[in-house]
C-alpha cells in the first residue's frame, strides 16, 4: 500500500475520463452501485473501516495538502488516482464548497443478520426523508453499539450530506438498504427481535421497560410518522410523555432518546 503524486498529467474538462465521472456523479441515485465520499477526513474515515475506493480524485491547487497528502499515501496501487485543473474539480464536486478530495467507492452492503443476541440493538428507519436526520440516527447507531442500521425509502445513507451528519459513523454501523418495510420487520422477528414502534397518541412509557433486547426499534417519517400497515409486525408501541406544549420531537431527538434507552435496558 501506498502512492505518492508524481508528475503525470493534470486532467482538462474534454479528458474522456472527465466526461465519464461526470455523468456518473451527476446522475447518482440511492440506488447506483457507487458512492461519493468528499473530503480528506471522510475518504480516510472509510479506508480505517476496510472500505477502499476505485477512484480518488483532487485539484492541482490543493494536492501538496498535508491532508491529501496523508490519504494519496495511504491508496492502493489498484486505485485510479487523479489530478484535476481546480476549476474543473470544483465543477465536478456535489457540494457548493468543495473539499479537497473525491472518492469513489462500490456502495457498501450489508444484510439484517439471522439471529440476533439479547443485547442486540437495531434501529429501523422508515421513509425519514431528511438525509441530516438519518445522518445523524447512523451517529447515534454507533455511538449505542447497534448491531445495525436498516432504511426504508426515505433518504440515502450514502448521500453527501447524510454521510456529513453521521461524522464518520456511517463507516462503521452495518446500514442495510433495500428491503421493503414489511420484510424487514419480518426478519428482526425471525432473528429474536421485539418490534418496539413510536406513536405520538398511543403506547406505553418509553421508560417502562419495554425495550429488553434484542430490540427493533423502528421510526417513522418527519411527517407522517408509521403507517398503519405495520400495525401486526409491532409488538409494542410506545409514547414519550412530554408534559409541555410540544406535539412531538424531531425524529432524530425522539429517536436518540429511545435507543439510549433501549442501551440502558438491554
Amino acid at each position: 500500500m501506498g502512492r505518492h503524486l508524481g508528475e503525470g498529467d493534470v486532467l482538462g474538462s474534454k479528458n474522456p475520463r472527465i466526461v465519464e465521472l461526470r455523468r456518473l456523479i451527476g446522475r447518482r441515485s440511492s440506488r447506483s452501485a457507487e458512492v461519493v465520499l468528499e473530503g480528506p477526513r471522510t475518504v480516510g474515515e472509510a479506508i480505517d473501516s476496510g472500505i477502499m475506493p476505485m477512484t480518488v480524485l483532487i485539484p492541482d491547487d490543493r494536492a501538496d495538502e498535508a491532508s491529501v497528502v496523508a490519504v494519496v499515501d495511504r491508496l492502493d496501487a489498484a486505485v485510479e488516482l487523479l489530478v484535476l485543473r481546480g476549476n474543473i474539480f470544483d465543477r465536478l464536486a456535489p457540494s457548493v464548497t468543495p473539499q479537497p478530495m473525491l472518492a469513489i467507492v462500490a456502495r457498501p452492503m450489508a444484510e439484517i443478520p439471522a439471529t440476533l443476541g439479547p443485547d442486540d440493538v437495531v434501529l429501523v428507519l422508515v421513509d425519514v426523508s431528511d438525509p441530516g436526520n438519518v445522518g445523524t440516527l447512523i451517529r447515534v447507531a454507533d455511538a449505542i453499539a447497534a448491531t445495525c442500521l436498516v432504511t426504508v425509502g426515505g433518504a440515502d445513507p450514502w448521500g453527501q450530506k447524510a454521510v456529513r451528519s453521521s461524522t464518520g459513523s456511517v463507516m462503521r454501523v452495518p446500514t442495510v438498504t433495500g428491503v421493503p418495510a414489511h420484510d424487514a420487520l419480518a426478519l428482526l422477528r425471525s432473528a429474536g427481535a421485539r418490534i418496539v414502534a413510536t406513536d405520538v397518541t398511543k403506547g406505553v412509557p418509553h421508560d417502562s421497560g419495554v425495550f429488553a433486547g434484542p430490540v427493533a426499534i423502528v421510526l417513522g417519517s418527519e411527517a407522517h410518522g408509521l403507517s398503519r400497515d405495520l400495525d401486526s409486525l409491532v409488538d409494542t408501541w410506545v409514547n414519550i410523555d412530554m408534559p409541555g406544549r410540544a406535539e412531538s420531537l424531531n425524529v432524530a431527538m425522539a429517536g436518540t432518546l429511545l435507543a439510549f434507552e433501549a442501551r440502558r435496558t438491554s
